[in-house]
């Protein structure tokens, strides 16, 4: 099919998501067709059809009354995944299978979307692997924290140790616990944390040297533009050891300029990731050492651009557009 016929962009987003209402808004001003797809409307307000027969394959997807063929979509923004919206009359069991399938279902409609992708799911799953990511950033060059990743009481007790008692522990996700209970940010392991290390056996958990900082950086990248902000942590008690633990809007932001070289890292990354787009923490050490800490595929970046004005929504919506990165 000619590619001027693949003119829509899709967006697979939470249905509450202010980074891509901003992104959406921006393709209504300038008249580029775009269908925002929440994983929570399927299956009970959205649907899917694929049909492979006769040497074809047919797919397509109708979200508010709308049909929409995969051959007619240029480009897919894939913020977020998020759990399906099966029928709440269901037993427990019945909504586990139901999960299953629409996962099933969804996930082999995506993979037959032949176009490009901000990042394709497959992709961001493998390149959201924690243990992977500091493996690779080590082996590209840059400074990674000493790292510990186990279950072992007596491997933390080890490394508690060879650390000279310097360690934090931090989760492997966003450390927010379902259901709003509780919250585990990045947080120092002190001697009285390991009276009760045998707990770590339940879950295991990654834990890191504890790095002094200058400030903290968020490093965005899309596509062949790196876009570094400082956000000084340090200036508050609250967010000293993790930036989420403070107010956001009472610390500064502001923009930075990376040395070449870690720049170039930085877009070597996501490239053996096979990445597009990543939203990449670091720590500028009072020593002038960048030490990397992570990446996200789908990171946010919309607090990034109210508090700095740098064009983080065009430069993602241009590379939709143009369906490449330039």
């Amino acid at each position: 099919m000619p590619r001027d016929s693949q003119n829509k962009i899709l967006i697979i987003s939470n249905e509450f998501d202010p980074t891509a209402d901003c992104l959406v808004a921006l393709f209504q001003h300038v008249g580029i067709e775009c269908i925002r797809w929440p994983t929570t409307f399927f299956p009970l307000k959205s649907s899917l059809s694929v049909k492979i027969a006769d040497g074809d394959v047919d797919g397509s997807i109708e979200i508010h009354g709308q049909t929409v063929p995969l051959s007619e979509i240029r480009s897919v923004w894939y913020r977020q995944g998020h759990p399906f919206g099966v029928s709440s009359v269901l037993s427990p069991n019945e909504k586990k299978f139901a999960e299953s399938e629409s996962n099933s279902a969804f996930s082999g409609l995506l993979r037959l979307v032949d176009c490009f992708w901000v990042n394709h799911p497959d992709k961001t799953r493998i390149a959201s692997c924690k243990a992977s990511q500091l493996k690779v950033a080590q082996e590209l060059g840059f400074l990674v924290p000493k790292t510990l990743i186990s279950n072992d009481p007596d491997r933390v007790r080890g490394f508690f140790a060879e650390c000279d008692g310097q360690i934090v522990y931090k989760a492997f996700a966003s450390g927010f616990v379902p259901m709003g209970e509780k919250v585990c940010l990045t947080s120092p392991v002190s001697k009285e944390h390991l009276d009760n290390i045998h707990l770590i056996q339940t879950s295991a958990g990654i834990f890191q040297e504890n790095i002094h900082k200058q400030l903290d950086l968020r490093i965005t990248v899309i596509g062949s533009t790196v876009f570094a902000v400082e956000i000084h942590s340090q200036e508050h008690e609250r967010s000293a050891q993790d930036w989420r633990a403070g107010n956001i809007e009472d610390m500064r932001h502001c923009e930075h300029e990376l040395p070449e070289q870690i720049k170039n890292l930085c877009l070597k990354f996501l490239d053996h990731f096979g990445l597009v787009f990543g939203a990449i923490d670091m720590i500028l050490a009072p020593d002038g050492r960048y030490i990397f800490l992570e990446n996200n595929p789908t990171g946010q970046f919309g607090w990034i651009e109210g508090r700095t004005g740098l064009p983080l929504t065009a430069a993602v919506a241009e590379m939709l557009i143009a369906g490449e990165v330039s």
